[in-house]
């Protein structure tokens, strides 16, 4: 059967189809609208403006699933409408309008999706996972391959960089404000700040970002791993605030180009985290949220049983 899954995320809003058959599941489409909604909230409050472009994209989505005949359709939203103040009354009006029933998850769902999406590709039985979204950082703890803590930070790549980057890469300055900010956050969760490993799992855009970056930067590295000691150049080179050579623009806009302003305080969070945890390497694995929530909702599947 035909599956449509609608991401509605805090800096993108996705719809991936997929093929289910039992156990199995083959994705077939994905498209993919860079908004940024974490960028629409005032005051916690998401604007109308934020929640007209929400409704365009589901329309057109629904447009596409009506055309094809796909009957089964599910939408979730993560941090930005989550932690909005007008979460419920914003939601109501998105289904209202587009037809579209949406869910919000909480940040413990949303990690246990991450946990069961990126299970297959763990290497390690032992550590960490990863995912820097736009309004918040997930964080998976598991040993011997199952899932032992998962806490959902107010830290995200969109939302930092509102707060403290004034253009379109931040400055010297800013980014040790960024750091800062992202020391604050994980000094107020004492059971993250202790958590230690060698290797971590990363997921989400941002960490896709720079795992492309890494690669066209450091090519004889092993692919899509990212080395931690590597991260603070890789900050630097963008935001110093000096002008850009044309070799590092061109790295820029090849491995970053729907986020070219959450790049770089995306590295500076990961950075930051997987400093703290005093980890070697971030493996960054494709599968995540979306195929984290086949396995549970519609394959039921529970996080420890893969």
């Amino acid at each position: 059967m035909l599956h449509a899954i609608i991401d509605i995320g805090s800096n993108t809003i996705r719809m991936a189809v997929y093929q289910i058959e039992g156990r199995a599941f083959t994705l077939l489409l994905k498209r993919k609208h860079t908004v940024g909604l974490a960028g629409y909230l005032d005051h916690g409050r998401l604007v109308r403006e934020g929640i007209e472009k929400t409704v365009k994209i589901l329309r057109g989505f629904m447009e596409f699933i009506e055309t094809f005949g796909i009957a089964h359709v599910h939408a979730f939203a993560t941090a930005a409408l989550r932690s909005a103040t007008n979460s419920r009354a914003a939601v109501e009006e998105i289904t209202r309008r587009t037809g579209v029933v949406v869910r919000i998850v909480s940040g413990e769902e949303e990690a246990a999706y991450d946990f069961i999406g990126a299970t297959q590709n763990i290497e390690h039985a032992d550590g960490v996972m990863m995912d820097i979204g736009g309004g918040s950082t997930e964080i998976i703890h598991y040993v011997d391959h199952e899932m032992r803590g998962r806490w959902s930070l107010p830290l995200g790549s969109l939302a930092i960089a509102k707060a403290h980057v004034g253009g379109l890469l931040p400055t010297a300055e800013e980014c040790r404000a960024i750091r800062a900010a992202a020391e604050s956050v994980l000094d107020g969760v004492p059971d993250v700040r202790q958590l230690r490993t060698r290797h971590m799992v990363g997921m989400g855009g941002v960490l896709s970002s720079a795992s492309r970056m890494h690669g066209l930067l450091y090519p004889d590295e092993t692919p899509r791993l990212l080395r931690v000691s590597n991260l603070p150049a890789m900050a630097e080179m963008f935001g110093s605030g000096a002008s850009l050579s044309e070799e590092r623009t061109a790295v820029l806009l090849r491995s970053a180009p729907d986020r070219l302003h959450t790049i770089i305080p995306g590295i500076l969070i990961a950075h930051t985290i997987a400093d703290t945890f005093a980890a070697a390497d971030i493996l960054y694995s494709d599968s995540g949220v979306r195929e984290g929530y086949i396995w549970k909702e519609i394959i039921g599947v529970d996080e420890n049983e893969r």
